[in-house]
């Protein structure tokens, strides 16, 4: 091989890289689309605070020091989950004003569960327990329980009054809580 060609082999070699390493921030934006950041929508919510807007989907904070948010599960879980944030999900539909939703609209929670140290637990070693209560509901609609320990549920809520969804992993007792209006 000839200097000249291996030089040429090694640019083109440093282009590659360099474009690799360039692409590599835009990979991580898909998951901010996916999961959002931890905050929750909703008059008078219990849920994830509004400070995290800013921050990393993935950690659930906007620091460097992790934050939980709700009521935190034990130390020693066997999941690890410890903490679990939670949003209005409101896939279609805008809000009438802050916490306030129009009747007839699909509704619900999303959420995700989050180790000590930060990262989202995104896999079925939970048992949930999605807890919906407020006017009108009906009792099927009331508890459902999966083991994804992120998701989202979605409801119809057709009668106007105010609304809450509790998420509970029962293995590592952490939970937390959205609330919000329907008109």
């Amino acid at each position: 091989m000839s200097l000249k060609s291996g030089l040429s082999a090694l640019a083109v070699g440093s282009a590659a890289v360099a474009i690799a390493v360039s692409a590599a921030p835009a990979l991580a934006a898909p998951l901010d689309s996916v999961f959002g950041s931890a905050g929750s929508s909703g008059s008078g919510s219990a849920g994830s605070s509004d400070l995290l807007d800013a921050g990393s989907s993935a950690l659930g904070s906007s620091g460097d020091k992790t934050e939980h948010y709700g009521k935190l599960g034990r130390d020693n879980a066997p999941n690890g989950v410890r903490s679990i944030n939670v949003w209005v999900y409101a896939p279609n539909t805008q809000p009438i004003s802050p916490g306030v939703y129009p009747r007839n609209s699909r509704l619900g929670v999303r959420y995700n569960s989050t180790i000590d140290a930060g990262p989202v637990v995104d896999g079925d070693e939970c048992a949930m327990q999605i807890r919906l209560s407020g006017p009108k509901v009906p009792k099927k609609a009331q508890l459902f329980s999966t083991q994804d320990c992120t998701s989202v549920k979605p409801y119809t809520l057709r009668a106007p009054g105010s609304y809450s969804i509790s998420v509970t992993d029962t293995i590592s007792g952490a939970s937390n809580a959205i609330t919000f209006d329907v008109q």
